[in-house]
């Protein structure tokens, strides 16, 4: 504890006492702090007493401890309150939280409830949770304490020193920080400018809780503080940035506006950075404003803001959801701004006609019998107008040469020559690609492992017959597996490690697309699970020199993520293999890989697809239990679901178990 904290905690006492009674007040203060500094710093100290808490922490909960401590006259409690939290803190500091509870009656000295919420707060993990819920109800616990002494104390009683409500801003789920902030308002606990910036800090990271950060960042520049200080600036960064997270829909916050943030901001003296813009332009991007991100980001650099890669990737990814020719068109004039290195925009121009393809094909999958377009083709002969071959043709087993020249591909690039089905991509994105890859002189360049894989995955997606899936998996396990034994192969190893699961998920999804081929999909996930648990086992040790001096270490295929369990789901489940699904989720669950909504999305719409009420009602259950909240996809999920009445029923039952399981 800092000397101004001690100061300030001994200066109340001071004022409150006079003669005998401050010295004895005295005497006890250093005796606490001498005391509670041995045990904060996890020494172990040798006091007769060190066990007399014993007879309290037996009990389960914090009623049975309070009737317990109860049983005590007023002056013995008094007595006695600080040797047990002391000895609560050295042989059962897990329960100390409990015991502090219980032992509020009568009201201990204020300086040690802080240290005591100090020591409790300093060994608070949630990140060791097992699951949301429990993070959940940890963090509750602790800040129920919290409001319980700030609300049920006399006022200035317990001297809060910074050190606490800063740790408790850092420490807690942004749900509990803001309720402790909005609090500590009301109950005018002084919060100074350092714990209001971290109480900023965490709260800027929530959508939810964006607004109230706004506040205190108002806050400390109305009270002069410098917003282009390190700290402000970054929490402002985390302000500015509305992430919305993989596979959630974004929900519009009607209470935080970016860009009156932003304007606000500027107008007090702020300096945008290039994190700063970089965020706002995701944001931005995210909320569906592309254009307006693309003329910002263009202002931000006149306005003398060196773009990056990352500002410019920002940008793009938001044009690619556009699907719009003249917004990707438009982007491209950032990456000019921005420096972006050649193969980079081709990169990128490259998987907009990926992405293009892949989103009308979804759109028409219901309408068409062969839902994949002949992407693979037009694509290769617009990569060969820039790119070496070489490269892409040691991933892929048909001659790329003799490909070429037999033309397949060509009629793609042919408006009015199109194949039989008529896609949209191929008059529009794919021309536009094929322009920008024809400019410029005809030097070739080296693809990137970014260039190969795109290229790749289209060419998986190109493969129609079952039999061909099959066998370009057999070719590219074998690929994989010839690389870990050749250290001359460096393209080969760190594929894996640039691009993750990428081509896994990408063969396992075309591969459930494919009824009869979901065995071979689960071979796949199979190989990928094997080569993760011989990773993790001791005698995991096979390592080669690649050809850089890279050290590179099995496993051969990269660990399933849970974009590969979810892929997996969606396809078992399109196929209605029920008890493949099931067994599934117990991998996952053994390999400790947690669901995000986008798989408990997909698992819901399973079940209540093939009306499984139990499953449907039960995964709903557990994405409760995980923290998770329904958005549309899940109420879309639901809605398959024939029988809803009896799923809800069946849901109210259990919230009814659970709730006499609780209050036993």
């Amino acid at each position: 504890m800092s000397e101004q904290d001690m100061h300030q905690q001994w200066g109340y006492l001071r004022h409150q006492y006079s003669g005998d009674e401050l010295l004895t007040r005295r005497k006890a203060f250093n005796s606490w702090k001498e005391k509670f500094y041995k045990v904060a710093r996890n020494r172990d100290p040798s006091w007769p007493w060190k066990k007399s808490s014993q007879w309290l922490v037996e009990h389960e909960t914090v009623a049975s401890m309070r009737l317990a401590w109860q049983e005590l006259d007023n002056e013995s409690r008094q007595k006695q309150w600080p040797r047990i939290m002391l000895s609560t803190m050295c042989i059962c500091p897990e329960k100390t939280a409990m015991v502090l509870e219980a032992t509020l009656d009568p009201w201990p000295p204020g300086y040690a409830i802080n240290d005591a919420l100090l020591f409790i707060m300093q060994r608070l993990d949630l990140a060791k949770a097992k699951n949301i819920r429990e993070r959940t109800l940890k963090a509750e616990e602790v800040a129920d304490l919290l409001h319980k002494i700030i609300v049920d104390s006399r006022k200035q009683h317990v001297p809060f020193t910074q050190r606490l409500l800063g740790l408790s801003a850092k420490k807690l789920p942004s749900e509990q920080a803001s309720e402790l902030y909005s609090l500590l308002q009301r109950s005018e606990i002084k919060i100074h400018a350092n714990t209001m910036i971290q109480f900023a800090s965490k709260l800027a990271k929530d959508p939810i809780h964006k607004a109230t950060a706004f506040k205190i960042l108002q806050a400390l520049s109305d009270s002069g503080a410098d917003l282009n200080e390190a700290r402000p600036s970054s929490v402002i960064t985390s302000l500015l940035h509305c992430q919305v997270p993989e596979g959630v829909e974004p929900v519009p916050n009607h209470a935080f506006s970016p860009k009156d943030a932003l304007e606000y901001f500027v107008q007090r003296g702020f300096t945008l950075n290039l994190l700063s813009a970089t965020a706002f332009l995701d944001t931005l991007s995210q909320q569906g404003e592309v254009d307006e991100a693309i003329r910002l980001a263009l202002l931000f650099s006149e306005s003398g803001i060196q773009l990056d890669r990352k500002a410019w990737a920002t940008v793009f990814r938001g044009a690619k959801t556009t699907r719009n020719v003249a917004t990707v068109a438009k982007a491209l004039d950032v990456a000019k701004v921005a420096d972006v290195p050649f193969v980079e925009v081709l990169n990128n121009a490259l998987h907009s006609a990926f992405h293009f393809a892949g989103m009308e094909a979804a759109e028409k999958k219901n309408q068409l019998r062969s839902p994949q377009p002949n992407l693979f083709g037009p694509l290769l002969r617009i990569y060969a107008k820039k790119f070496d071959l070489q490269p892409l043709q040691w991933w892929l087993p048909d001659s790329l040469p003799l490909y070429l020249a037999q033309g397949i591909g060509q009629q793609g690039l042919v408006p009015g020559n199109a194949s039989q089905t008529r896609w949209q991509f191929e008059t529009t994105i794919l021309p536009f690609v094929d322009q920008l890859f024809s400019s410029g002189d005809d030097t070739k360049l080296q693809p990137n492992l970014t260039t190969i894989a795109i290229m790749m995955r289209a060419y998986i997606r190109n493969l129609r017959q079952p039999y061909d899936l099959m066998a370009y998996y057999q070719f590219f396990k074998s690929r994989l597996e010839e690389q870990s034994k050749d250290a001359s192969i460096p393209s080969a190893s760190r594929l894996i490690k640039n691009q993750g699961s990428l081509i896994h998920d990408t063969l396992i999804f075309t591969m459930t697309e494919h009824g009869e081929l979901s065995r071979t999909a689960l071979q796949v996930f199979g190989d990928m699970l094997k080569d993760q648990l011989h990773a993790n086992a001791a005698d995991a040790g096979r390592v080669h020199v690649e050809g850089d001096g890279v050290v590179v270490t099995a496993p051969v295929h990269p660990a399933p993520t849970v974009l590969t369990f979810t892929i997996l789901f969606r396809g078992l489940m399109n196929n209605r293999d029920r008890m493949l699904v099931d067994k599934i989720v117990q991998v996952m669950r053994e390999n400790g890989i947690q669901p995000n909504l986008a798989t408990y999305n997909t698992l819901t719409s399973g079940y209540a697809s093939m009306q499984d009420v139990a499953k449907t009602v039960s995964t709903l259950q557990d994405m409760e239990a995980a923290g998770f909240k329904p958005d549309s996809y899940t109420f879309k999920a639901f809605s398959k679901l024939k029988d809803q009445e009896r799923a809800l029923q069946m849901m109210e039952d259990m919230i009814e178990v659970n709730r006499h399981g609780m209050g036993a």
